[in-house]
């Protein structure tokens, strides 16, 4: 396992997390320490932070669908938004 400590730091100071603790659990739970690179673990916060926003939370996504999608590698850009129609009976 590599040290996590340069990434979390970037997390905090680019306000990915609000604190060292925060950016631990993101770091666990995209399992960060299975990529080679600095880059890839970077791309893949960033590409989490897409999917739940942190000021998003009336429709937020639940954390752990957020850690799978990213780990994936999907981008929210690249989903089409299913349109469900309601009807009121």
């Amino acid at each position: 396992m590599t040290d996590m400590l340069p990434l979390i730091i970037w997390m905090v100071d680019e306000k990915l997390a609000e604190n060292n603790f925060a950016a631990s659990n993101i770091a666990t739970g995209l399992r960060l320490w299975e990529l080679p690179t600095e880059d890839a673990q970077k791309t893949r916060v960033l590409l989490y932070r897409k999917w739940r926003p942190k000021t998003d939370k009336k429709n937020m996504l639940p954390t752990a669908q957020a850690y799978d999608l990213a780990i994936a590698g999907i981008d929210p850009a690249d989903v089409q938004e299913r349109q469900i129609e309601m009807e009121i009976v």
